[in-house]
């Protein structure tokens, strides 16, 4: 092979190597380029880790600095390209290195064992070997990259036989690797021609092995905008109730204004004689009369007000007493997001009270600190519920359509870069979650 292609080549796996160290700093940060400005960044950092090929020629300067510049270049383009704090830009900087020089040794030193030969012997042979090797290593650090972010930030969002696919591209891609490896230094008599439809076929291999995975990775994502369309199903749903609930109120609101007016004239007429246990009798209707009438809350945003009012009005109807304060204006924040959290931890709190026998109560309490908004509700409990089930499973026999409350909850938190946390004080359970402000 000419030292042409050997410069072309060695450019190219470069461009691809930098393309695989931003892409898996991307997964880690939950984030992609977007809009004319991302994407321009995102170019711009990859041409600029052409530097390193350039280094590659004074290996006393590469071998010292190259860790460190790589380091410096992929936090830059994280501080400048993507949103979150400064330890997580750090995290994956380092991690996107650390994994690329474990895959690296991993493959280098296997094929050294492989093909007995020593690591340095067979890195300078531009061979058909060097080319395989060099390919593999690229192919194994994307699938393991993959794998490792999707541990750690979507172990709910794939399903099991995702998860064997993915694992099984990893596992069918090395084996490859290594049965070109084989082949070609095994026998001799294999000629140059022979030994590219070899390689090829390898490639082709590799190839099969990156499609599987994007058509897993494109069934998640449908599986997520099917999520997505029930959720704003679910929007609508309670934007019709939130009419209802207004309709309703304001006929209550009439019927009091008309029950107020009829006590209260004869009331004032009959002050002087009436009998001061009557009197108290009158002014208790007139209390209950205004216990009954239903209060709206109105933050400014109409999803987020039908979606507080409907929970409230299912809870009182449950003869729920809830009380419900909120001081926060509601701006900044995703209210699909917020609504989808909001709505699960009152069911499950409404589910809680119906095990409670006396007094049943929840507080609302929403608030914005220090760009955060944080939501708290409490209901009552008679028992510590983490003491006994302290990974909030559900308890009801159908599993199925039961206990995906806590996991959408966890799952939404994860995505918005938020907090989730379950803790009890006296004889309240508490969840509290709090949102980044935009």
């Amino acid at each position: 092979m000419s030292a042409t292609f050997w410069k072309v080549f060695e450019l190219a796996i470069s461009v691809w190597e930098n393309i695989l160290l931003l892409e898996f700093c991307m997964d880690f940060m939950q984030q992609k380029p977007k809009g004319k400005k991302g994407k321009i960044l995102w170019g711009i950092a990859v041409l600029f880790g052409l530097i390193f090929p350039a280094l590659e020629k004074y290996p006393a300067l590469y071998d010292r600095w190259e860790m460190w510049i790589t380091l410096i270049w992929l936090f830059v383009y994280l501080m400048v390209g993507t949103q979150g704090s400064v330890l997580r830009k750090v995290t994956a900087a380092v991690v996107a290195r650390a994994v690329l020089m474990m895959v690296n040794t991993a493959i280098l030193f296997g094929g050294s064992f492989i093909l007995q030969e020593s690591v340095a012997s067979f890195i300078q042979d531009q061979d058909t070997v060097r080319i395989a090797i060099m390919l593999l290593s690229k192919i194994s650090y994307f699938f393991v990259g993959k794998l490792l972010n999707s541990l750690l930030f979507e172990r709910e969002n794939l399903i099991s036989w995702q998860w064997i696919v993915m694992g099984c591209n990893l596992v069918f891609s090395i084996i490859a690797g290594n049965t070109i490896i084989l082949v070609v230094r095994d026998l001799p008599s294999v000629q140059m021609q022979e030994q590219k439809w070899i390689l090829l076929c390898v490639c082709c291999i590799w190839l099969m092995c990156l499609i599987m995975y994007f058509i897993v990775q494109q069934m998640s994502k449908d599986n997520q905008t099917k999520l997505e369309y029930e959720l704003m199903k679910e929007k609508e749903k309670y934007s019709k109730e939130s009419m209802e609930i207004i309709k309703r109120s304001n006929e209550e609101l009439r019927e009091f204004k008309h029950d107020l007016k009829n006590y209260l004239l004869p009331l004032q007429e009959a002050m002087e004689t009436m009998p001061q246990s009557e009197m108290v009798k009158v002014w208790e209707k007139i209390n209950q009369k205004i216990e009954d009438v239903q209060t709206l809350i109105q933050t400014g945003n109409s999803y987020v007000d039908s979606m507080i009012n409907t929970k409230i009005t299912l809870a009182r109807s449950e003869k729920v007493d809830v009380k419900c304060t909120i001081l926060s204006k509601m701006e900044g924040i995703d209210d699909l997001e917020f609504c989808s959290v909001f709505g699960n931890l009152m069911d499950n709190a409404i589910e809680a009270e119906r095990k409670v026998t006396e007094k049943k109560e929840i507080i609302i309490f929403v608030e914005e600190k220090m760009g955060y908004l944080r939501l708290e509700i409490q209901n009552k409990i008679e028992k510590s519920v983490l003491n006994e089930n302290s990974s909030l499973n559900t308890t009801k026999k159908d599993t199925s359509s039961h206990g995906i409350g806590h996991k959408s909850v966890k799952r939404t938190m994860q995505k918005v870069g938020g907090a989730l946390k379950y803790y009890e004080t006296g004889d309240l359970f508490c969840a509290e979650a709090v949102f980044p402000i935009k």
